[in-house]
């Protein structure tokens, strides 16, 4: 609706009452609220930026400071009061009320007569303000994480073939009801996210609809239709996505001040996913560009590695790699299968940019196999590149310091250890290599960065001794688990070259092992497939993890596992974390 057409159908609903009215509710005010609270009787402030909901461009907003289709030429001193609908996402109330706005509870279809703006899900003669993004989610053991937009509808209807159960938080149903219709006999309501996760825990034919902000990591969110909320905007459309509920503005009878009420709706969030908030983080196996891997590059492209999965990891706010292999002058490819010396030729960095590298982790033992000169080279190339490195350095404090990064205010730190060895790998006081892992230090430097608030998430990696099994070690699982205990959010394996098990501790997620990346074991099935784990961080949380698992071609190049390979891979991965 466009300003004309609102301030006209104000004008025919409220006419000359408006005034009346507004004396009598000025008299009411005053016997209701004596003596008037010091925040309501402020002067006004200034009218805030023009009003624009999170994913569309400000030139399309509803509102504006300097012309408001909520524009009255009633002006009053009167404190706002703001009828709110039933169920009403809390960070919109909680706005209100940090604004000393009045508010009162709608029933139905009642209007509170002293409202000067109401705000519901209802769109008649309104004007959106608020998005809340809902997100469609199964338990973390779900191999096919898509579903079809009416297959939603349905299972929402309890129609579905498939799901028997919706679970749903209780303070959402309206939300919902307004989005899809009412509610099946399958949906039933949970009081906070921890039920739900049990809920869904055993039971694969059920799915939880919740709002994005509220997700945990214990979730696999689902696309719908090729849609992922916990993606960022590179890959996801908000306009196309379908699953959001809308808050909309429309006048009340109370009359009262236009700038006001812009301040206000102006300052109210637009929505509960703000992608200047979240951050996805992508990390990957082993990468060791040698043998045959390096004979491919040599004939068909420093890049060549990348060019299946590279855009799409490219497309990660933050890209890790772990590479194990020094890039060294003069380095030689070498076929010899049992060639465990192991360099890299300075322009293989080339795949890694193809990849979207943004940090190196350096926890491998290979770092030092070309000496402290070689790993004193590929520092410097990394340097040149400006790339950031964890998990080794020029000495060993360097090795051991975690790298902070921030980004869309999300503070995340990485750290690394290599716990294999061999010793010659490892930095010391006054050389490079990789860091020598103790458990002790590194959990004292998880501490840390928790309690002195230098990190939001904590991201440790280790390379531990590699085994070609799914089921991680007993040690593995005691040492990993104990960096959980430490305060780690999610912790890595980044030495297995076959996939391993995930599991969650405590909330916290546990990667045992992300197989290969780049590297030429086709020597077994197991040895060709590959993970790559896609975190969100949303406003410093933690709050989703996707696995997409990879098939490797040809030696060294990467692709997408076909649906009956994506099933068998993740099946066997949540199978070993039992």
């Amino acid at each position: 609706m466009s300003t004309d057409e609102l301030l006209h159908k104000l004008g025919v609903l409220l006419g000359a009452s408006m005034i009346i009215s507004g004396a009598i509710l000025g008299i009411w005010l005053l016997s209701r609220f004596p003596p008037m609270p010091a925040f309501l009787t402020a002067p006004a402030q200034a009218a805030q930026p023009a009003f624009s909901p999170i994913g569309h461009a400000a030139a399309a907003s509803p509102l504006t400071a300097t012309n408001s289709p909520l524009k009255t030429d009633v002006e009053t001193a009167a404190p706002l009061i703001t009828g709110v609908a039933s169920g009403l996402p809390p960070q919109l109330t909680e706005a209100l009320s940090s604004r000393g706005v009045l508010t009162a509870t709608l029933s139905g279809a009642e209007t509170d007569g002293d409202a000067s703006l109401i705000l519901s899900y209802a769109q008649t003669n309104g004007i959106p303000v608020y998005r809340q993004t809902f997100a469609v989610a199964n338990r973390f053991q779900t191999v096919n994480a898509s579903i079809r937009w009416q297959h939603v509808q349905a299972a929402w209807q309890g129609v579905s073939s498939r799901y028997r159960l919706v679970a749903i938080l209780a303070e959402t149903r309206d939300a919902l009801e307004a989005t899809l219709g009412p509610a099946g006999p399958n949906v039933r309501e949970y009081a906070a996210i921890d039920e739900i996760v049990e809920a869904l825990a055993g039971d694969p034919f059920s799915l939880t609809f919740v709002p994005f902000e509220r997700l945990t990591p214990q979730l696999v969110v689902v696309d719908i239709d090729g849609q992922n909320p916990v993606e960022n905007n590179a890959r996801f459309d908000d306009d196309a996505y379908p699953f959001a509920a809308t808050v909309y503005a429309r006048p009340g009878p109370a009359p009262a001040p236009a700038a006001a009420l812009d301040e206000l709706l102006n300052a109210l969030p637009a929505g509960n996913r703000d992608p200047e908030r979240l951050t996805v983080v992508a990390m990957t196996g082993v990468t060791a560009m040698v043998r045959y891997t390096a004979a491919q590059m040599d004939q068909r492209g420093t890049a060549w590695p990348a060019e299946v999965i590279g855009p799409e990891l490219a497309q990660a706010d933050i890209t890790a790699i772990s590479n194990e292999v020094p890039f060294v002058e003069d380095c030689e490819t070498d076929l010899d299968p049992d060639n465990l010396v192991f360099c890299s030729k300075p322009e293989y960095l080339e795949a890694l940019l193809a990849t979207g590298v943004d940090i190196v982790g350096l926890t491998g033992n290979h770092i030092n196999d070309y000496g402290t000169a070689g790993a004193r080279d590929a520092l410097d190339l990394y340097a040149e590149a400006g790339l950031p490195v964890y998990g080794g350095g020029a000495d060993l404090a360097a090795a051991r310091a975690p790298l902070l990064v921030e980004h869309n205010g999300n503070r995340l730190a990485f750290l690394g250890a290599n716990s294999y060895g061999p010793p010659s790998a490892w930095a010391t006081e006054f050389s490079p290599g990789s860091a020598p892992f103790d458990l002790s230090v590194m959990s004292a430097t998880i501490r840390n960065l928790k309690t002195e608030g230098e990190a939001d998430v904590v991201f440790a990696e280790l390379q531990y001794q590699e085994s070609y099994y799914a089921e991680p070690l007993a040690d593995q699982r005691l040492d990993f688990r104990a960096l959980v205990r430490a305060g780690a959010d999610i912790v890595t394996g980044v030495q297995s070259h076959v996939p391993q098990a995930a599991e969650f501790l405590d909330g916290n997620l546990i990667l045992y092992g992300l197989g290969n990346l780049y590297f030429d074991q086709m020597w077994r099935e197991d040895t060709r497939q590959g993970l790559i784990a896609k975190h969100t961080i949303y406003e410093g949380r933690h709050l989703s993890t996707q696995l997409l698992p990879t098939i490797l071609y040809d030696y060294g190049q990467p692709r997408w596992a076909s649906p009956t390979e994506h099933a068998a891979i993740l099946e066997k991965v949540f199978a070993a974390g039992q």
